[in-house]
C-alpha cells in the first residue's frame, strides 16, 4: 500500500507542471488580428514544404538555424497555421540545416540534414493518410561518394548548405557543394543510381569534378570565370565563409542555373548556364532577383517552394546566421517573400514583403522578454515585452495592453517605446515588476547593456501608484549592481526568496553557476551581497549557460515555484523552491499525435514569465525566446474550468473580404445558423485553446448566431459579417 500510496504521489506531482501550447487568447497588432501570435518568433529560416498531417496539401517544415529547431505550420488553404505538435515527428539529428528532396522517387521527400562528418540523409516511410515519419538511410553512417581514392565522406564546410537536385537530368538527385577545403569552386557529386540500376532509389555518388562550371568565387561581387582568383587580381578566395547553393531553371533553357551567396555578403548571384546538364559552364554573375535584388544586411540564402497556394514556387530569402552577428541585423523583416508573378517553368520573382509568417505573430526581432503587469488598474494583466534592440542601439519596450478581461484577456500592441527607453541607447533590455525601494509598489525593473562601453546595468522606475503603474516625474534609478561586457548574457529575477520584506537578486551566470544575492539594503535605497553557496545547489556546468528564471505558483498549492530556462530553450521547475529541498523537473508539453507529454526546444535561448491570463486554478506560461517571439502554454495537470463552455469568436463584426477565428476553452464543436434558427453549416471540431480560421466571404453579409456545443452544454454567439 506504501509503495503505491508513493507512486500515486510522484504521478500527481508529474501532472501538475505538464503544458499544452495555447493560441487561444487572441493579439491585435494595427488594427489586424495576429493569425497565430504566439508562434514563437523568427529569426533565420530554411524553407521547405512537406504534407505534414496527411491530408495531401503541402505545408511548411522550417529549419530555425539559431534556434536549432523545427517548426511546422499547417497548410489551412488560404492562409498557414502554426502546429507544433508536428515538430516532435522529426529525427532528433537535425541540426545546422535541413533540406527535403525526394531521392527515391516515391513521391515523398526525403530528408537531408548536416553531421559534423558530412551529410545525414533519412528515408520518408509516411503512410497514406498519416502524419510524416522517417527512417534513416545508413543507420550511423553519412553519405559517401566516391573520390580519387574509394568511398569518403561527402564533407561540407561548417556554414555550408548545398543544392541537392537533379543536375543531370535523369531522374535521380545529385549534389552541388563549395569545396571543402581550398579553392571557392564548386563540387559535382552525380548520382550513378540510375546508370547502375535503372532505379532511383538510392544515393550511390561519385564525385565528377571539383571545379563545375568552371568558376571560382572570390569575395563579394567578385568571380573568377575560366580563371583563378589570383589570376583575377586582388588576391585568393576567401575560404573560411559559409555558402549556399540553390539550383534552379530560371531562365527556361531546360538546364539548372546556379543562385548562390556567401556569409559576408548581402546580395544573391545568378550564374547563367551556358552549358547543358551536367556539363554547366558559366561566364557571367548578375544580382538576383533581377528586378528588386535581395539585400539582406549578412548570408541570404535562398529556397524555392510554393507558399502561396498557387502551384508555382516563390523564392523565400533569409539569413542563415547563428545569431546577431551585426547589430544593425533587422530580425523583425528577415524572411523575405518573392512571389512567382511567372510560370513553374518560367518564374518571375517579384518582392511582395519582408517579413513573411512573421506578420502573423507576435515578433520583436529577437531575445524576446515578457513581463506581465496590470499598467490601467482594470484588473486584467498586460503583456510587456523587453528586445534585444533596433539597429541603432534602440533596445526598448513594447507595451500590449489587455483589452479584454481576466476571464477572457485579448492584448493590443499601444506603444512601441516605453517610457521612450530607446534613448538611452541600451541593447539587451530584460524587464520585470518588482519592489526596488520597499515602499509596496510594484516597480518597472530592468537589467540593460551599455552600447557605449559593453556594461550591463540593473535599474528600474520608481511606480508611484498603488493601483497600476505611474511614472510621472520618475528618471531611472540605477542600483549600482552591474557585470562586465564579457557577461551581458547572464541573466536577473528580482524576487524576497528569504521573505524578510526585501527584493532580493537571482543570478544565472554564464558558466551555469546561480547565485542569490541578498538585499541587505535600507531606506528604499537596494544593496547586494553575494551568498557563498550556489543557490539551489546549481554551480556551474555545462549544461546550462546564463540560465533564466521566473517565479510563481504554477501548480496552485499556495507556494511559489522557480522555473528556470536554459540556453537549449528547456525550462525546468524547482516546485516550492523556498523549502530547500527542490530538485529540477523537466516543464513537458503535450502531444496530441504521440499521446504523450514532452520536452520541448522553446527557440533557443528562453525567458519565461508566469501570469494569471486563464480562468483557471493555475497560471500560464508565457516563454519568450532569442527569435523575438513568444509561446503561450497553459497547464493541463490541474486545471479546473467553468462549469459553462466559452466560445469567442473574433473579429467581430467581421468584414466580408476577410478571416475571422472561432476558439474555446475545450474540445467541442461549433456550427453556423441563420437568425430563424436554420442550420448552415455542418459541425466544425474545435481544440482547446487553439483558434480556428474562416473566410468571411463564405457567408453573406448579415447576422448569424455561432453554436459551441461541448459535452452535451452549449452557448451561442452572434456574429456580424459587413
Amino acid at each position: 500500500m506504501a509503495a503505491g500510496l508513493l507512486l500515486m504521489a510522484v504521478n500527481f506531482a508529474e501532472a501538475q507542471f505538464q503544458y499544452r501550447f495555447d493560441q487561444s487568447i487572441p493579439v491585435k497588432v494595427n488594427d489586424q488580428w495576429l493569425a497565430m501570435p504566439w508562434a514563437g518568433g523568427l529569426n533565420g529560416i530554411q524553407l521547405n514544404t512537406l504534407d505534414l498531417n496527411g491530408d495531401g496539401r503541402p505545408d511548411l517544415a522550417v529549419f530555425e538555424r539559431q534556434a536549432n529547431k523545427v517548426l511546422t505550420f499547417i497548410n489551412t488553404g488560404s492562409e498557414y497555421a502554426y502546429q507544433p505538435e508536428y515538430e516532435d515527428l522529426f529525427p532528433a539529428e537535425v541540426t545546422q540545416w535541413m533540406l527535403l528532396r525526394d531521392f527515391n522517387c516515391d513521391g515523398k521527400k526525403d530528408l537531408f540534414t548536416r553531421d559534423p562528418l558530412g551529410i545525414l540523409v533519412f528515408v520518408n516511410t509516411t503512410r497514406p493518410g498519416q502524419p510524416v515519419s522517417w527512417r534513416p538511410f545508413n543507420p550511423g553512417k553519412v553519405l559517401l561518394t566516391e573520390g580519387n581514392s574509394g568511398n569518403i565522406n561527402l564533407q561540407l564546410g561548417f556554414d555550408d548548405i548545398p543544392a541537392i537536385d537533379d543536375v543531370d537530368g535523369d531522374g535521380d538527385l545529385d549534389v552541388l557543394n563549395f569545396r571543402f577545403f581550398g579553392a571557392g569552386t564548386v563540387e559535382y557529386h552525380q548520382n550513378l543510381t540510375i546508370e547502375r540500376t535503372g532505379r532511383c532509389d538510392s544515393m550511390q555518388m561519385k564525385r565528377v569534378t571539383a571545379n563545375y562550371g568552371n568558376f571560382e568565387e572570390c569575395s563579394c561581387n567578385r568571380i573568377a570565370f575560366d580563371q583563378t582568383c589570383t589570376q583575377l587580381g586582388g588576391g585568393r578566395s576567401q575560404h573560411a565563409v559559409g555558402r549556399v547553393l540553390l539550383n534552379l531553371d530560371v531562365d527556361q533553357d531546360g538546364d539548372r542555373d546556379l543562385i548562390f551567396s556567401e556569409q559576408n555578403c548581402s546580395r544573391l548571384y545568378l550564374l547563367t548556364n551556358e552549358g547543358s546538364g551536367g556539363v554547366a559552364d558559366f561566364n557571367s554573375f548578375s544580382l538576383f532577383p533581377v528586378a528588386n535584388p535581395v539585400g539582406l544586411l549578412s548570408f541570404p540564402s535562398p529556397f524555392a517552394e510554393d507558399v502561396t497556394f498557387d502551384g508555382k514556387p516563390d523564392l523565400v530569402v533569409s539569413p542563415n546566421v547563428y545569431g546577431r552577428d551585426f547589430i544593425n541585423n533587422n530580425f523583425e523583416n528577415s524572411v523575405w517573400l518573392y512571389t512567382n508573378q511567372g510560370t513553374a517553368t518560367a518564374p518571375q520573382f517579384n518582392f511582395t514583403q519582408a517579413d513573411f509568417l512573421q506578420s502573423s505573430m507576435v515578433d520583436v526581432g529577437d531575445n524576446a522578454v515578457p513581463a506581465f503587469f496590470d499598467a490601467d488598474g482594470d484588473g486584467d494583466l498586460d503583456l510587456f515585452v523587453g528586445m534585444n534592440g533596433d539597429n541603432n542601439f534602440r533596445a526598448t519596450i513594447r507595451v500590449f495592453e489587455n483589452t479584454g478581461s481576466a476571464a477572457a484577456p485579448e492584448f493590443e500592441f499601444i506603444n512601441s517605446d516605453f517610457l521612450g527607453l530607446s534613448f538611452f541607447g541600451f541593447y539587451n533590455l530584460k524587464p520585470q515588476f518588482a519592489d526596488m525601494n520597499s515602499d509596496g509598489k510594484a516597480d518597472l525593473v530592468f537589467s540593460a547593456t551599455r552600447a557605449s562601453n559593453g556594461v550591463t546595468v540593473l535599474a528600474y522606475f520608481a511606480n508611484q501608484s498603488n493601483t497600476g503603474l505611474n511614472f510621472a516625474n520618475q528618471d531611472i534609478t540605477y542600483t549600482g549592481f552591474s557585470l562586465p561586457a564579457s557577461r551581458s548574457s547572464e541573466n536577473i529575477l528580482m524576487a524576497d526568496v528569504n521573505q524578510d520584506g526585501l527584493t532580493d537578486l537571482v543570478l544565472g551566470t554564464s558558466t551555469g553557476l546561480v547565485q542569490l544575492w541578498k538585499n541587505v539594503g535600507s531606506g528604499g535605497v537596494p544593496s547586494f551581497v553575494a551568498e557563498p553557496q550556489p543557490f539551489l545547489g546549481l554551480g556551474a556546468s555545462t549544461d546550462r549557460q546564463s540560465p533564466s528564471f521566473a517565479q510563481g505558483d504554477l501548480n496552485g498549492d499556495g507556494k511559489n515555484d522557480l522555473l528556470m530556462g536554459d540556453q537549449d530553450g528547456r525550462l525546468f521547475i524547482f516546485s516550492d523552491y523556498r523549502s530547500g529541498a527542490s530538485t529540477a523537473q523537466a516543464l513537458t508539453v503535450f502531444n496530441p499525435i504521440r499521446n504523450t507529454y514532452l520536452e520541448k526546444n522553446f527557440g533557443g535561448r528562453v525567458w519565461p514569465a508566469i501570469a494569471a491570463l486563464q480562468p483557471t486554478s493555475t497560471p500560464t506560461v508565457v516563454v519568450g525566446n532569442t527569435l523575438g517571439g513568444l509561446y503561450l502554454l497553459t497547464n493541463t495537470g490541474n486545471t479546473q474550468l467553468p462549469e459553462e463552455p466559452r466560445l469567442l469568436v473574433y473579429p467581430n463584426p467581421a468584414n466580408s473580404d476577410a478571416n475571422f477565428f472561432l476558439r474555446s476553452d475545450r474540445d467541442g464543436t461549433a456550427q453556423f445558423y441563420n437568425l430563424v434558427g436554420q442550420r448552415l453549416s455542418n459541425a466544425y471540431s474545435l481544440r482547446a485553446f487553439e483558434p480556428l480560421l474562416f473566410n468571411a466571404s463564405d457567408l453573406a453579409p448579415g447576422l448569424y448566431i455561432v453554436r459551441f456545443t461541448a459535452q452535451g452544454k452549449s452557448v451561442s454567439q452572434r456574429l456580424v459579417i459587413r
